[in-house]
């Protein structure tokens, strides 16, 4: 009995010591992992003062976008014919025709030569004026006024608008507009008559030329990759040398008064544009 004893105290004790060890590595190691947790990684930080920064930026320089363009116009050559009048001459009516070549260098600029011929003529107020000449003469009011003959320049051209719209709900219509910035020679035609000894009139109208800066808005609106309508709104803004329309009986013509004035001519034009390969 009393060894039976024995040997159940020396197996608790026995127990007991290794027991303790085990429990205070465990308590160690589960210290240890709370006082010293993994380091995070500086990747998986996030940077809000950056993302607010980049939210707020005005042009993202990391990101672009690619336009889709159906109808591109880099690289090519193109030829326009148009048609239209010249809207603010108070003096005649005109309609000029004429045409563009250019080239576009990339899908905004481009370069353009231009020529305009303008069939002016005397509008109605001033048949008015020569149908009553003689009361007009009498009272020292004449008309003096040019007719514009022709325009040419050489223009450089800027097209930042692409878009496309849908037409009834059958088609999508492409289309740009831009702007024209050029200089060039504007021909006209100094109206003036002459008077013998006897007052018998002769037509002395007289060529002059001008060199005019021209602004322009265009529009292009696309039919397939070789074609397209074009309308133009011009502004040339140039000097006239403007003469006394009559003067008296068998007086020398340097007798006659000259000025400048400055004109400004607006052509509105509409017509057809065809584009290389």
């Amino acid at each position: 009995m009393k060894q039976t004893v024995m040997n159940t105290i020396t197996s608790a004790a026995l127990a007991l010591m290794i027991s303790v060890p085990a429990y205070g590595a465990g308590s160690g190691s589960g210290n240890s992992a709370d006082a010293n947790p993994p380091a995070a990684k500086a990747s998986d930080k996030v940077d809000l003062k950056k993302l607010e920064d980049k939210y707020w930026s005005a042009k993202d320089d990391e990101y672009s976008v690619i336009q889709n363009r159906t109808f591109a116009k880099a690289g090519k050559f193109y030829l326009s014919g148009v048609y239209g009048p010249l809207i603010n001459d108070p003096f005649a009516k005109s309609r000029a025709f004429g045409g563009m070549l250019g080239y576009y260098i990339t899908e905004d600029f481009g370069v353009e030569l231009s020529y305009l011929n303008y069939n002016s003529t005397r509008n109605d107020t001033v048949v008015e004026y020569e149908r009553t000449a003689a009361t007009v003469t009498s009272t020292g009011i004449a008309p003096d006024y040019n007719l514009v003959k022709s325009a040419m320049a050489a223009s450089v051209t800027y097209t930042p608008f692409y878009a496309k719209m849908a037409f009834m709900n059958k088609a999508i219509l492409y289309f740009d507009m831009g702007f024209t910035l050029g200089a060039g020679i504007t021909n006209y035609e100094v109206q003036k008559i002459s008077k013998d000894g006897s007052g018998n009139k002769s037509n002395a109208a007289e060529m002059k030329s001008a060199p005019h800066f021209e602004i322009g808005v265009m529009q292009q609106l696309f039919i397939n990759q070789y074609l397209a309508f074009r309308l133009d709104i011009k502004n040339s803004f140039y000097s006239q040398k403007s003469q006394r329309y009559e003067i008296g009986n068998n007086a020398a013509e340097s007798s006659r008064p000259e000025t400048t004035k400055s004109a400004n001519d607006t052509t509105i034009t509409f017509g057809i544009t065809l584009f290389t390969k």
